[in-house]
This record gives C-alpha cells, sequence and structure tokens, in this order.
C-alpha cells in the first residue's frame, strides 16, 4: 500500500508539480511565420511535340505542343531556356499545396514561340519529358 502512495504521489508531482512557465509579455511574443510557398509547380504530361521552322533569317522555331492535365482550371505557365543546341521548355501550372482537383483528363494544345534565332545546325528540344530532335538548315 505505501507503495502505491509513493508512486501516486510521483505521478501528481509530474502532472502538477513541474516548472511553471510564464507568458510573455504582449509586445515580446513573435509571430510564427508562415510557410512562404503555397503553391508547387506540376508539369503537364506531353503527348507530341511538333516543330515549325520558320522561313527568316536566322530560323525561328515555333512548337505545336499537345498533351493533358488534370480537371483542375488553374493557368498553364511556359518558361525556357537554352544551353548551346539544347532548348528546355517547361509547360506546367503553379498549383495550390492543398487543392483536390477532378480525375479527369483535359486536353491541352499550344503553340510556344521558341525565344531567340537559330542558326543552322541540330537541336534538341527538350518539353518536360518528351525530347525532339530537329535540324535547321
Amino acid at each position: 500500500m505505501e507503495g502505491l502512495l509513493r508512486l501516486l504521489i510521483i505521478l501528481l508531482l509530474l502532472v502538477f508539480g513541474g516548472e511553471q512557465q510564464t507568458p510573455l509579455p504582449p509586445d515580446q511574443v513573435q509571430p510564427v511565420p508562415m510557410p512562404t510557398q503555397s503553391t508547387m509547380p506540376v508539369t503537364m504530361s506531353i503527348d507530341s511535340v511538333t516543330a515549325m521552322i520558320l522561313e527568316s533569317y536566322p530560323a525561328q522555331i515555333n512548337l505545336n505542343v499537345t498533351g493533358y492535365h488534370d480537371g483542375c482550371e488553374y493557368p498553364v505557365l511556359v518558361e525556357q531556356r537554352r544551353e548551346g543546341n539544347d532548348v528546355y521548355v517547361t509547360v506546367y501550372r503553379d498549383m495550390p499545396l492543398n487543392v483536390m482537383c477532378p480525375a479527369i483528363a483535359i486536353q491541352y494544345n499550344s503553340t510556344i514561340q521558341l525565344d531567340g534565332t537559330f542558326e543552322s545546325g541540330m537541336y534538341h528540344i527538350h518539353v518536360n519529358d518528351y525530347v525532339l530532335e530537329i535540324t535547321v538548315a
């Protein structure tokens, strides 16, 4: 019985007898920063890419891109960059982190004009995971 009483006293001390914390005065309270990123980029699924080399000098290139995305209606964004004869095009949407989208496929068709001009040579054009090799004469 004495052992049970000691155990009860220890439990009461743990629950009620711990170190008391005093709240900070209002002028010392720091707000908790919210996450700065509330969206994330979601790339489109690309089915096909065809290149149209425009008759100009130096050449310019347009891409016909088809693919699909889920049922959420957020704007499609396009970013491009070049590294030598490799052109990287990212087609994506900035989606809220907590959004629930309908599980339907929505067709995507667009013409994308590549930035800059292209001298004669072979080029690799990467559109998300799709790679197209073209030759500019």
